[in-house]
């Protein structure tokens, strides 16, 4: 049905603005269901990892309903509750936004193909990244290894403009049964520590564009000379934010791009930053192995200690070196 539901799966692109899926979504008119599906791959995330997503989740909720929509919260596997939700709301497609892990991309892959042979319009969409992974290339059509080639190919290469954040969302006739959020308890094994994370956390879009403004302000321009002091306020604190999709990597790109035009020291530096991240994304989908592997063979050599109490105490942040310390909880966020 050309004019019927179109559902749109979000995972980590909880945005309005810089959403190349939900843009496309909005501007067919069509009415949309937004959803989340807590499946296996969410439910073994990390205590705060998963804790945070949850706050995410609830914040983007509270965007959407500003925009006469909602998010629906499904828990179980996601095809089964993807093809649920398509008998429920009548709706003969499934959009979403792609991700790079290779967790992501087998359930996005196997989804996909169990769709389409449904007769289903399954189509996913850019924009996690400034570039898909396997667009830049080296000379002989192979992917880059080393970051500098791989950051000069990629200055050259145009981004994007990000789009604008739609106005309006069409609803449904009626809203399909959605779990409540809170009921997820997704925080439970952050116990205590949550409280203490939290006044650090800067949950949602609009914490995450107040950031980057912030940060133009003024700290971009002591970014390259102390962006590794730990006691100065040099970072944009951007990592959390795109993290979870509460902020497009092309929107970042280009007002660092603007910083660069209006000679602000640190511009070229930041964007150097943002290219990292390109760059892990590159190596990752190139060379999934060392997720969990030496990237190089012969590192296998080197004499590694085996998982220890030692190792725990430092994962916890327990090691009682209070700058190793602060540090590992600080990541906790991101």
């Amino acid at each position: 049905m050309p004019d019927g539901p179109l559902i749109l799966w979000f995972r980590r692109d909880l945005r309005l603005t810089d959403q190349p899926m939900l843009a496309a979504a909005a501007a067919t008119g069509r009415p949309l269901v937004p959803v989340f599906v807590l499946d296996d791959e969410t439910e073994s995330l990390g205590a705060a990892a998963k804790w945070r997503l949850g706050l995410a989740l609830a914040a983007f909720d509270v965007a959407l309903r500003r925009l006469n929509s909602r998010m629906t919260f499904r828990r179980g596997a996601a095809l089964p509750v993807l093809q649920s939700l398509l008998t429920e709301t009548g709706a003969a497609a499934v959009w979403w936004s792609r991700l790079h892990d290779p967790q992501a991309r087998a359930r996005d892959t196997a989804v996909k193909a169990a769709l389409k042979a449904q007769g289903i319009a399954a189509e996913s969409f850019a924009g996690h990244l400034l570039h898909e992974p396997w667009q830049i290339e080296t000379g002989s059509a192979g992917p880059y290894r080393v970051f500098t080639p791989f950051w000069r190919s990629l200055r050259q290469r145009p981004v994007e403009m990000s789009v604008a954040a739609p106005r309006h969302l069409t609803p449904p006739d009626a809203w399909p049964a959605s779990d409540s959020l809170p009921d997820w308890r997704m925080g439970d094994a952050m116990h205590r520590g949550a409280a203490v994370v939290a006044p650090y956390c800067g949950v949602g879009e609009a914490k995450a564009l107040a950031r980057l403004d912030a940060f133009l302000d003024g700290p971009i321009e002591v970014y390259a000379a102390e962006r590794d002091v730990p006691a100065a306020a040099a970072t944009s604190r951007l990592s959390e934010n795109l993290t979870y999709g509460e902020i497009g990597p092309r929107q970042i790109w280009h007002a660092g791009m603007r910083a660069l035009d209006q000679g602000l020291a640190g511009a070229e530096t930041f964007l150097k930053e943002l290219a990292w991240r390109e760059f892990a994304y590159h190596l990752m989908h190139h060379t999934p192995h060392i997720l969990d592997r030496n990237w190089r063979a012969d590192w296998q050599g080197f004499p590694w200690r085996d998982d220890n109490a030692d190792a725990e105490l430092w994962r916890r942040g327990r090691t009682g070196a209070a700058f190793v310390d602060a540090a590992m909880r600080e990541m906790y966020v991101a």
